[in-house]
């Protein structure tokens, strides 16, 4: 027959439930690493986004001003001084949003008859950027140049 052993199971050992300490605070160091570069990243691709859309908007307004001059049968002359004129129907020629302007000694002439002289106007846009918009004569689209 057969001799049988019994062993003592009087030495346990727990078993690890969790993490330690050190190992959480490496963890929550290399996350923190990540986030101080990643939301900087983040908030400059934000911006970014906020100034392309906001400057489509502008681009948007230079091509149905010549519209609106054909409507109010009125030429409209864009500069520094009279971009924020009102035209005969009581807005303005430009409804820029806040902290745009428009920075350009230039002008550009919309017509009654609904067609542009074409021509270049300059922009200042926030964090002191600077962008050029190329107006085609006669149909009035528009190129966007950044500088």
């Amino acid at each position: 027959m057969p001799i049988l052993r019994t062993t003592a199971l009087s030495s346990h050992r727990p078993i690890a439930q969790g993490f330690t300490l050190i190992e959480m605070m490496a963890v929550l160091t290399l996350a923190a690493l990540m986030a101080g570069v990643a939301i900087p990243a983040m908030q400059r691709w934000f911006e970014s986004i906020s100034e392309r859309a906001q400057l489509t908007e502008v681009s948007i307004q230079f091509q149905r001003l010549a519209s609106r001059a054909a409507l109010l049968s009125q030429t409209v002359k864009l500069d520094k001084q009279s971009w924020n004129s009102k035209l005969n129907d009581g807005e303005p020629a430009l409804s820029l949003p806040e902290g745009w302007a428009v920075s350009s000694d230039k002008s550009v002439i919309f017509y009654h008859s609904g067609v542009c002289a074409g021509g270049e106007i300059d922009l200042s846009a926030p964090q002191k950027r600077q962008i050029r918009l190329l107006i085609a004569p006669v149909s009035c689209d528009v190129s966007i140049v950044k500088h």
